[in-house]
Formats: C-alpha cells, sequence, structure tokens
C-alpha cells in the first residue's frame, strides 16, 4: 500500500511535465512523423522498426501515466497502473474512466479488434513493465459488454459481467452480482459461487505460436458466502491450448478436468460415461484450487481417472497446484479420450485464491498470470521451454513438447459440490520473438485428418493444408497470396491485409509418387507474398509441412533366365528380389496385435535351445517381450502409437475379469482363460504381465479365440489388426483331442477373419507341418484357424485356401523368437508378404534330375540362409509340371530369392524342330543366365508354359495372373539323314525319283530327288534328335528298267546292307546315310537258246566242227557275257554222218538290259587248217536277239530268231572231178596254179601293147 501511495505523488508531481510530452508525441504521430511515416522502412528494416516501437512505447507510457486515461487494453496491466488505483479500489479519474467506457459500448467489438491492428508492437508486460520484444497477437480485456474479436465464443455458464442483455448476459451471480452491468469495468465470468457450474471461452481464430507465445492474464477465485452445502473453494480454471489447423467449438470435460482432459470419474465402473478431453489439445495449464486436475490414477481401478487410460499414475489430490498436462489422442473410436498426462505440476505454497473482484476498471484483487512459451530453437527441435508464473514469481517450468506452429486457446472453469467464484481479465498474447511483417504458417488441416501428426497418405490421396498468414507490419498489404508449388487452388479469405490482421487460406494437394522421398515422406513447402502501399514486394519466410506416406513399392523386381551347360541340359532360375531399400519404409500405418498364448500345463514340458533344454513357457516369454521391445522401439521411433498390443491367455475355465487370475480345483491351481491386457502401447507393462504368467490347466483354444474376438473389438478401424496364436498341444477340456473346443476355436477363428484380422498360428508339437492337412487333425486345426485357410468352418473343413505362410513351426527356441519377430515385420513394415511363384514347364521341356533348390542372396552376393518350411515351401506337381514356391515371410530388403532347377529338351521338342523348327518362337529380352546367349532374341521353344509370381504390397493383393515372368527360350539340335542316290547302269534315268522315309511303323516324310549341276543325287532330311529311332528309307516306283538295293550307315561306320537305318539316342546331333543304288535291270537269254544244225555231204567224218557266235551291230557292248573277260560263244559239233544233221547248242547265258532292244549275233564255223577234200560252209548266219516287255507277265524277256542256224560242209572225192583219170588234189592244185600264172603274164603283155600303140 505504501509503494502504491509513493507511486502516485511521483506521478502527480510529474504530471505537467508527462503532459507536456504527450502533447509533442501526439502532434508528431498526427503529423506522420515517427514510426507511422516510415511503414516502408520499417517493412526492409525489422531492427529499425523495433527501435521505433519501444521508443514510442516509452513515449505511450510516459503520456499514459500522466493522462491517467487509461485504453481497456491497457488497463489490463494492473501491477504496472497500481499507482492510478486507490486503496479502496475505485478509479481515481471516474470521468474519463467512465467517458471510455461509454464509447467502448457504443463501438463495441470494431473498436477493439481497431485498437489490436493498431497496437504498437512493444508494451509494457503485467508483471513488470518490462517492454515486450515481440509482436501483439492478441488484447482482450473482457471488461466491456461485448468480445473485442468475433472469433471469441462462450460455452455454459460463461459471460461478460459488463453484459445487460443477450447471450453474454451473467444469468448466475451467486456472490458476483455487485460487479454485474459495469460496462469498461467488466470480467469475463466463468462460474459464479453455485454448485455444479461449467463453462468456456474459445478463441476460435490460430495464433502463430512458432515464434513462442507470452501470454498474460488475471484470474480471480474467490468466495464471500457460504452458500452450498459445501463450502470449499473449488475446482479451478484452465488455460489451454489447442492446434490451430482444426476448429476449437467446445471444451474438454469439466469437473476434474477442468474442461481440458478427458476423465471419467469412476475408472473401470460402470456408474459414469468417460468425457472426452478437448479436440486437439495440446497444452492445459491448470490452476487447480481444489485439487483434482492435478491427480492422475492409473486405468484398471474405479478411482477417478483423469486423463487416458494411457497415462501412468501420477500425484495425488494436491489442492492449489498449478499442473500442467500434454496433448491428447484419439482411442480407437475416434474420441479424445487417450492422452492429457501429467507432465508438470507445482503445488503453490501461498495458494491460488485471490480478492474480490470489484467494480473499478483497474481492480488490483486478482492474480496475475505470466505463461511464456519459448520459440522454436530451429526446425528439428521437439521441444519449448514452458514458464508460469504468477504475481511475478515462477511456479514452473517445463520443456514441454513441441507445440504446433499455429494454436488457438481457451479458459475453462467447473463446480462441483465445492464451489468459488471464477473470473478472467485483461487478457494479451504476444509473440516472443517479433514476427516477420508478412508471416505464414502451414499445417495438415486437423479437421479432416484429426490424426494428422501420425497418419499415413497413400499416394492418389487429396491432402488438405490450411494456411495461416499473418501481417505484423505497420502498413497495409495488397495482392497477399500463398505461393504453393504443389497446390494451384489455394484459396484466402482476403487479398488485402491491414496492420496486424491476418486471413486463413486453404488448398488441397493429390500426393504422387514422386513426391514421397525414400524415407516415405513428403514435405511441402510455401511462401506468402504481397505488396505494400507503394508497391514494394513484400514476402514471408517458408513455412513447411511433413506428412507421412506410402511410396508404392510397384512390383517386385524378377527374372526368369535360362543358359545351357555342357550335358545339353539347361539351368533355369526364376528369382524375386524384396523391396530395396529405397522403396521400403518402416510403416506408418497403425497395427493392433493380440497375443494369444498357451497357458496350459505341458508348456512345462522343455524345448531345445542354444543353451540346452528349456521350458517352453520360458522360451515365449522370452519371444513375447522380445516382440513386445521391438514395438517399443517402433513406436518411439514414430513419436505415435502405430502399434498397440493385447494380450490374452487360454488354459482351463473362463474368467470375465481382465487380470491374470487362477482357480482352484481339488488340490491343483489352474489358469483361467482371460484377457490379461486390452490393447495398450504400454509395452513396459506389458512385458511385466507377460513375465507374471504361469502355465497350469488344460488347452481352452476356443476361449481364447473368444477373447482375442473382444480384445480386437476396441481396435482402431484405420489399424491393421493381427492376432497370433501359440499353442504346444491338442485343443481339449482335459487330455484328448477335443472336436467341440476344435470346432468353436475355428468359428471364433472365422468372425476374426471375417472382420478383416490377419490371424497367425504358431505350433510347437510333434508332428507340426503346415503341408500336412489330410489325416494330421492338429495340423488341420492349425491351418483352420490361421489365414491360410480363411473359410474354414471347422478343423476339417478348410474350404479354399492354401499354406500361404500363416501356420509357423517351431522346432526350437531360436526358431520361435525368430517366429514373432517375422511375423512383426510382416505387419510392421512395408514391403512384399504372401509371395509365391507358380512355375509350369512348357511341353518342350522335362526335369533333369530333382535337385530343384530355393536360395538367397544379399544385394552384396552373400548367402542367406533359408529354411524350408519356415521360410518357404517348395512342391512339384509331376502331373502338372508345376512348381509352387510360397514365401512364409515378407521378402528381405534387397535380398534375391531364387528357384533353380534343371530342365532337358523333350522329345516333342526335338520332334516339333526337325519338322517345323521353332515356328518364329524367339526368347524375350533379359532371360540370359550368366551372361550366356541361350536365350534373349533367339529362336527356340518356351521353357514354360507360364511362370507368374503372387505377392501383396501396401496392402493390395496382387494375383499372380496379373504379374507373368518372361519367357525364355531352349534350343535343341537335329540329326541328319543323307539320302545318296546312285545309279549303276544305262538305262533310262527319269528327271526326278521320289523316296519315303517311315520312322518306325510311321510315315515321316517323302522326299524327291533329282541330280544337280553335276549329276549327283542326294538329299538331307532334317530329323529329330534325341531318342533312338529307325528311318526306313523306300524309293518309290523306280521303273521296270532298275533294280534298287540298299545301303546304310551312322556316322563314319561301315555301310551295310539294308534300308532301315537305326539312329542312336543322342543329344548332340547326329547324321546317317542311306545309298539306293539303281541298277538297270537285266533280261537274260538262256543258255541253249541258240542252236547250230551241222550237216556233211559227201562222207561221215569223225572230224570235229567249231562254231562261233559274237555280238555284233550298235548294241554289241552291252550284251554281257557270262565272264568278263568273254566276248564270243563257242560251240563244237562231232561225229556227224551223212545221214544225220547233228545239233548242238551255246552254252551261255547272255544278259540284257531290260530296255526295249535288237541285238545281233554272228555265228560262224571256225575252219581247221587241213581241210583236204572239204568244202566247209562259211556263210555268216545271224540270229537276232530282241528284248521287250511282256505286259501280260510283267516282265522283261529275251527271244533270238532264228534259234537255230545250220552249216553245210562237202566232202569232194578227186573221182567226182572234171578230167578224170586220177588226178590228186596236189595235181588239181598246181594245174590251177599254172593256169593261173599264165593269166597273169597274160594281162601284163596286154597292157604293154597298148602302152605302145599310144605312143605311135
Amino acid at each position: 500500500m505504501k509503494r502504491a501511495c509513493d507511486e502516485w505523488q511521483a506521478v502527480r508531481k510529474g504530471g505537467l511535465a508527462k503532459r507536456v510530452i504527450t502533447a509533442l508525441v501526439a502532434v508528431a504521430m498526427l503529423g506522420g512523423l515517427g514510426y507511422a511515416t516510415a511503414s516502408t522502412a520499417v517493412a526492409q528494416d525489422d531492427t529499425t522498426q523495433q527501435q521505433a516501437q519501444q521508443t514510442e512505447q516509452s513515449a505511450k507510457t510516459t503520456s499514459e501515466s500522466q493522462d491517467e486515461k487509461t485504453s481497456d487494453s491497457e488497463a489490463t496491466s494492473k501491477k504496472a497502473a497500481t499507482d492510478e488505483t486507490s486503496a479502496d479500489g475505485s478509479a481515481e479519474d471516474t470521468n474519463t474512466t467512465d467517458a471510455d467506457a461509454g464509447v467502448e459500448a457504443q463501438n463495441g467489438a470494431d473498436e477493439t479488434a481497431v485498437q489490436a491492428a493498431n497496437e504498437p508492437a512493444a508494451t509494457s508486460v503485467a508483471d513488470g513493465g518490462s517492454p515486450e520484444s515481440g509482436s501483439l497477437l492478441l488484447d482482450e480485456s473482457f471488461k466491456n459488454s461485448t468480445f473485442g474479436d468475433a472469433n471469441w465464443t462462450t460455452a455454459d455458464s460463461a459471460c461478460l459481467t459488463a453484459a445487460t442483455s443477450g447471450s453474454l448476459k451473467c444469468e448466475n451471480t451467486q456472490d458476483s452480482s455487485d460487479i454485474q452491468g459495469e460496462n469498461g469495468k467488466g470480467y469475463l465470468q466463468l462460474t459464479d459461487n453455485s454448485e455444479n457450474q461449467k463453462a468456456a471461452v474459445l478463441y476460435n481464430q490460430p495464433v502463430i505460436s512458432k515464434s513462442g507465445l507470452h501470454v498474460t492474464f488475471d484470474y480471480y477465485m474467490y468466495q464471500t458466502s457460504g452458500a452450498g452445502k459445501y463450502t470449499t473453494p473449488a475446482d479451478g480454471i484452465s488455460f489451454f491450448l489447442t492446434d490451430g489447423a482444426a476448429t476449437l467449438s467446445k471444451a474438454g470435460t469439466s469437473g476434474a478436468a477442468l474442461g481440458y482432459a478427458t476423465s471419467d470419474d469412476d475408472g473401470i465402473g460402470d456408474s459414469s460415461k468417460r468425457g472426452e478431453g478437448v479436440a486437439q489439445g495440446v497444452l492445459g495449464i491448470g490452476f487447480d484450487r481444489f485439487g483434482n486436475f492435478s491427480t492422475q490414477h492409473a486405468a484398471g481401478t474405479t478411482a477417478r481417472v483423469t486423463g487416458g487410460d494411457d497415462c501412468t499414475q501420477s500425484g495425488t489430490n494436491a489442492g492449489n497446484s498449478v499442473t500442467v498436462r500434454g496433448a491428447g489422442k484419439i482411442d480407437v473410436d475416434g474420441k479424445w479420450n487417450n492422452g492429457y498426462c501429467i507432465v508438470a505440476s507445482e503445488n503453490v505454497a501461498a495458494g491460488l485464491d485471490s480478492g474480490k473482484a470489484t467494480k473499478s476498471e483497474n481492480d488490483t484483487n486478482g492474480e496475475s498470470v505470466d505463461i511464456t512459451i519459448a520459440p522454436v530453437i530451429d526446425d528439428s527441435a521437439t521441444t519449448q521451454h514452458l514458464t508460469v508464473k504468477i504475481a511475478g514469481e515462477t511456479v514452473l517450468e517445463k520443456d514441454i513438447d513441441r507445440l504446433p506452429d499455429s494454436v488457438k486457446f481457451g479458459f475453462s472453469a467447473s463446480t462441483g459440490a465445492d464451489h468459488q467464484v471464477q473470473l478472467i481479465r485483461g487478457l494479451k498474447v504476444y509473440s516472443v520473438n517479433k514476427l516477420s511483417q508478412l508471416d505464414l504458417v502451414k499445417s495438415m488441416n486437423k479437421d479432416t485428418y484429426p490424426d494428422a501428426d501420425s497418419h499415413t497418405f497413400n499416394v492418389g490421396d487429396e491432402v488438405p493444408y490450411t494456411f495461416v498468414v499473418r501481417n505484423s507490419g505497420t502498413t497495409t498489404l495488397n495482392n497477399v497470396a500463398v505461393n504453393d508449388p504443389n497446390i494451384t487452388n489455394v484459396s484466402c479469405g482476403t487479398d488485402t491485409l491491414a496492420a496486424n490482421q491476418q486471413t486463413t487460406c486453404s488448398g488441397t494437394l493429390t500426393l504422387t509418387e514422386d513426391m514421397v522421398d525414400s524415407e516415405g515422406h513428403f514435405t511441402n513447402t510455401a511462401t506468402a507474398s504481397g505488396t505494400d502501399d507503394e508497391g514494394n514486394a513484400v514476402n514471408s519466410p517458408q513455412a513447411s509441412v511433413t506428412i507421412k506416406a506410402i511410396k508404392p513399392l510397384g512390383a517386385p523386381e524378377k527374372h526368369k533366365r535360362i543358359k545351357k551347360n555342357s550335358d545339353n541340359t539347361y539351368t533355369v532360375n526364376v528369382d524375386v528380389t524384396g523391396a530395396a531399400n529405397s522403396s521400403t519404409i518402416t510403416t506408418t500405418q497403425s497395427v493392433d496385435f493380440t497375443l494369444v498364448l498357451d497357458v496350459s500345463s505341458s508348456m512345462s514340458d522343455e524345448m531345445d535351445s542354444d543353451q540346452g533344454s528349456i521350458k517352453k513357457m520360458t522360451a515365449l516369454k522370452s519371444a513375447v517381450n522380445n516382440f513386445l521391445g521391438e514395438a517399443a522401439e517402433i513406436n518411439e521411433q514414430s513419436g505415435s502409437e502405430l502399434i498397440r498390443v493385447g494380450l490374452v491367455k487360454f488354459a482351463g475355465k473362463e474368467s470375465s475379469k481382465v487380470g491374470n487370475e487362477t482357480y482352484t480345483e481339488g488340490r491343483f491351481v489352474y489358469n483361467y482363460s482371460q484377457i490379461v491386457s486390452p490393447l495398450t502401447a504400454d509395452m513396459s507393462d506389458l512385458k511385466n504381465k507377460v513375465s507374471a504368467l504361469r502355465h497350469n490347466g488344460a488347452t481352452r483354444a476356443d476361449l481364447g479365440f473368444k477373447h482375442a474376438s473382444t480384445v480386437m473389438s476396441g481396435a482402431r478401424t484405420d489399424a491393421k489388426r493381427v492376432v497370433i496364436f501359440f499353442t504346444d498341444g491338442t485343443p481339449t477340456k482335459v487330455s484328448d483331442f477335443d472336436k467341440d473346443v476344435a470346432n468353436s476355436a475355428v468359428t471364433y477363428a472365422k468372425s476374426l477373419k471375417d472382420s478383416g484380422a490377419t490371424v497367425y498360428s504358431i505350433g510347437v508339437f510333434d508332428g507340426a507341418n503346415p503341408s500336412s492337412i489330410e489325416e494330421n487333425q492338429k495340423n488341420q486345426f492349425m491351418n483352420a484357424v490361421s489365414s491360410n485357410y480363411p473359410h474354414a468352418t471347422a478343423y476339417d473343413k478348410l474350404g479354399t485356401g492354401s499354406n500361404a505362410g500363416y501356420y509357423k513351426v517351431v522346432s526350437n527356441v531360436s526358431d520361435l523368437k525368430s517366429i514373432f519377430e517375422k511375423i512383426q515385420t510382416n505387419e510392421t513394415t512395408d514391403g512384399f508378404t504372401n509371395v509365391s511363384i507358380e512355375d509350369t514347364l512348357s511341353k518342350y521341356v522335362e526335369l533333369s534330375g530333382k535337385n530343384y533348390t530355393v536360395t538367397a542372396k544379399d544385394a552384396n552376393g552373400n548367402e542367406v540362409t533359408l529354411k524350408e518350411n519356415s521360410d518357404y515351401t517348395l512342391t512339384y506337381d509331376e502331373s502338372a509340371k508345376k512348381f509352387t514356391v510360397v514365401f512364409q515371410n515378407m521378402l528381405q530388403d534387397g535380398v534375391t530369392y531364387t528357384l533353380s532347377y534343371n530342365v532337358k529338351p523333350t522329345q516333342e521338342a526335338y520332334d516339333e524342330y526337325a519338322a517345323n523348327g521353332y515356328g518364329g518362337t524367339v526368347g524375350d529380352a533379359d532371360t540370359d543366365l550368366d551372361g550366356s546367349t541361350t536365350s534373349s532374341g533367339q529362336l527356340g521353344f518356351h521353357s514354360n508354359e507360364s511362370a507368374c509370381l503372387a505377392y501383396t504390397a501396401n496392402g493390395k493383393r496382387h494375383v499372380c495372373s496379373d504379374n507373368p515372368y518372361l519367357h525364355p527360350v531352349i534350343q535343341v539340335v537335329s540329326s541328319t539323314l543323307h539320302i545318296e542316290k546312285q545309279w549303276s547302269g544305262d538305262g533310262e534315268k527319269p528327271a526326278s525319283i521320289n523316296v519315303t522315309i517311315k520312322q518306325g511303323n510311321s510315315d515321316y516324310k517323302t522326299v524327291t530327288l533329282t541330280p544337280d549341276d553335276n549329276g549327283n543325287w542326294s538329299t538331307d532330311v532334317i530329323i529329330p534328335a534325341g531318342e533312338s529311332k529307325t528311318y526306313t528309307v523306300t524309293e518309290n516306283d523306280p521303273g521296270n528298267q532298275w533294280n534298287v538295293s540298299y545301303q546304310h550307315k551312322v556316322g563314319d561306320g561301315n555301310l551295310a546292307d539294308g534300308n532301315a537305318v537305326t539312329v542312336p539316342q543322342s543329344a548332340t546331333s547326329q547324321t546317317a546315310t542311306v545309298i539306293v543304288t539303281n541298277k538297270q535291270a537285266l533280261v537274260t537269254l538262256p543258255a541253249d537258246s541258240i542252236t547250230v544244225n551241222k550237216k556233211v555231204v559227201g562222207t561221215n567224218t569223225g572230224h570235229d566242227f567249231n562254231f562261233t557266235m559274237i555280238a555284233t551291230g550298235d548294241n554289241a557292248g552291252k550284251v554281257t557275257w557270262p565272264r568278263t573277260d568273254q566276248s564270243k560263244s563257242k560251240v563244237t559239233i562231232s561225229q556227224v554222218s551223212q545221214t544225220q544233221v547233228k545239233s548242238a547248242t551255246f552254252g551261255d547265258e547272255l544278259t540284257f538290259p531290260a530296255a526295249n532292244a535288237t541285238y545281233t549275233f554272228q555265228v560262224t564255223e571256225d575252219k581247221p587248217t587241213d581241210t583236204t577234200g572239204w568244202k566247209y560252209d562259211d556263210s555268216e548266219q545271224t540270229v537276232t536277239v530282241t528284248v521287250s516287255y511282256d505286259e501280260t507277265q510283267k516282265k522283261w524277256t529275251a527271244v533270238a530268231s532264228p534259234a537255230e542256224v545250220t552249216f553245210t560242209n562237202r566232202y569232194i572225192a578227186v573221182a567226182s572231178l572234171p578230167l578224170t583219170g586220177g588226178t590228186t588234189d596236189r595235181q588239181w592244185l598246181m594245174i590251177g596254179g599254172g593256169i593261173a600264172g599264165m593269166a597273169m603274164l597274160m594281162i601284163g603283155a596286154a597292157g604293154i601293147w597298148r602302152g605302145r600303140k599310144r605312143l605311135v
């Protein structure tokens, strides 16, 4: 009080000087001096502007102190104005104040808005007069009958005490009636001192917060009467912030939550319903007079829970405390029932009560609050520093989660059975750092996407943005626009902004694949621009928003390649590669897991591990806790509850309670089948609950699935839902396989699958095998409950489905841990899952051996270990010639999985190629393996009829038929059948001949042979390689002039007789040769066909008479004699008497070409050297042999004509000669010779005589 009097005296003494200074400043401002005329310069130089504003503010403060005429907004800084208030709280200069109040009443909200727009950027703060360094964002005194800004709304009992009518008039005035109806001297009344009141006032316009916030106001909490049954002051007032990108339309739950947080008065009880917190709440500061806001009980009891069930217990009921609660979160139903957890709380030793409010415009009975939220240090900052002061004293400091770049805010208060008056006055909001002349905040529209901070967008989604554009300068900006390279339709409320005004803009873009980076994010950056009154460009700093997005993986990289081996087989590789690092991200889609764990007695049995045998229960706990630890890491990295896990145990009887309870029957203790934990992100708590599990009881799998259905009913609508069912044995009520238990479990499992849940089953028992579904009941059951068979209706009625990897088999401890890890990876990572390869061989190839394999290598070529039936299954259907590979887990990033097998050509390939070639088939590009040149662009036969890949990516199933592999080709060789035609003889040759080829007993081909230019007759016929085959070559109708013969061989072998050649089995090319020889047909004139008759005349003789037959004429050379050195035939006749004709035949068989022809033979008698007394027949007898074709007999014939020739020899006796007298033969000869000599001499003499006569 003394200080106030001293200050008042100082003002009185210096009043005249200060009034003069005030007048000078006013003149300067009216004359265009000072910073008001330097708007352009201010726009260019923030430092100059700040200095000018501080100078002006100093002058203004001095003037106001002298004038004692404080505007409504200035009067809210009551500590600086204490010297103007008298001890009884009345205004010192009531006339001036009343006049000001009248003006306010007349102008209403418009006047206050103008004041805010023209308010200098530097003004005194409420707690001590230190100059503000930031920009004024809001000035609301709450003294008038209306709000100074149209963006204020009220809820429930909130009212303005200055209002005398309308919706803002206060209806409840217990202990506040004396401050009602005084315009210019009013308060924001949240509650009067009545029971069970609630109220809120909301400012639904975004305020830029990235540069920090400095908020000051005065609150009043008091009671002056003992109204009601209970008289303890309660509850308190909250000041809260919400995300500026969402509409602020209502406060949160009243009472203990003070209008900010969610609250449930009886926890898990049924008496009260949980109330939601304020939507998009980011920070709540409670001035908690009673102590409920500062109390946070853990969930699971009937105690009041303020804050979400995900909050851990913190604090006890502590009245007179300042408590800070963090951001709210939506639950699985989209309600704001999670979060709002206590982050800091401090007791205020002096208490939170205030003095009673008065009608004074400058009342000082309230408590001044100063809240500072430090600016964001840089774009990567995740926290901001919060400081809360009351009456100038720091009561709380805490690093809080970073606020959105813009916020909205409100006040709320409540009363219950206990109550008090709760008022607010003199609100001012500044930025800590001065804003740019033109500033921009860009945000996701959180009305459309309340979970925008954790939401994952897909390519093709429409992404809505909001923009806050603020002119924090001193001059009007025109042509204001938002420039966003990805949004062409940004629309704003106005394109003209006066000083200290802002507008909100909106725009939407369609997310495209090229926008999303390799880490699954898209950052969109925008700027705002405008021009000042002089046409100078003004630009804002950049504003960016980063969203999470799933970059579509596209189709997996896959190849089918082939190479030829040295043994004429082919190696085929069919591969698929897991998503590369550049296109795979950890999912940002929520996943809700429910673990359904067997805790039956058999879980005490042991299983193998690297450290020896350990109990199954111990191994299960270890694997599950490892799973939960990895889930916690994912949540921590994402900054949200991406993964939640529920826990169900099953053994014996059912319990509807949540917990880990047992029951006793006889002397034995058994586990209930019950929910151990609903879905939660508190992995630490879940680990403790898993560690507390014990084994004992039956194996009521049906109850496990029943409870899993209950847990999954609380799953988030936008989350994947995954059930992991683990058991070590038979579904039973006691010990044996119980069909009713099994089928009931299948029914519950089908319900889960029908609702969209994925169900994995994990079996740890002898004979566990996903492929064994024929007779093994356990395997049938494990398949039926899993997503391998989504339509199973009973354990033995699986319906359609296959071994798609949802039934896992465990053989040792490391397997168990790995399976849980892989399931989590499958469901929480965007990659290729449910991958299967189908490859059906073509008719042109068949397997060469059964050494087919599935292997894997990473991007560096290092082997990756795969286990069959754990990592993949591989089957080959021999009848269909079809491979099927099913990968049990998501393909690892950058790892290539390869099905490899060897094939060889089928006989059909050899046959087809030999008959028709490849038919124009060419291998697809990039189908060669290891640098070979077998397939790509080469002619050949397709090695596969079809090959395809099925997979799931980005939540979509891609069926096999839509993803075919390329077609490699194989080549085959052919063998050659060389047919050569040879002629023997001079018969008439045809222009061509036809040869028929048979393969076995079937006609293979008919070919025509003709002579080439050299007169050679031959052709090559393509025949299949491969199997051994026999080919028979037959000349078609060679003509009756020719006889045909055959010889054959294979390769360089020796010729053998015959027209059938067998080509051995071989995958290499071979040549078989068949020589067809056409030898002219011959006609034989049989021996003894020509007869020689011999006659003798004159005497009987014992002489031999010899006869010779030779061929004459043109065809003589065509006669074939019996011997190669023979050219004539001879015959001898002996002992011929005069009384007989003795005959003999030529005994040689003569052969002639089978062609119409005539052959002549000359038959003569050979004369002996001694022919005394004989006159031999020296005639030349001609025999003609005619060769012709007898059509009747269908054969060639040779006929001699005449068939007989006769020779007659005469014996002349001497007595019978002329001049008889016994002249001997010798004498007759001498006489003849003499006569001849004389004749010669006479001729010569005649010649001489004629010569002489001519000379004469």
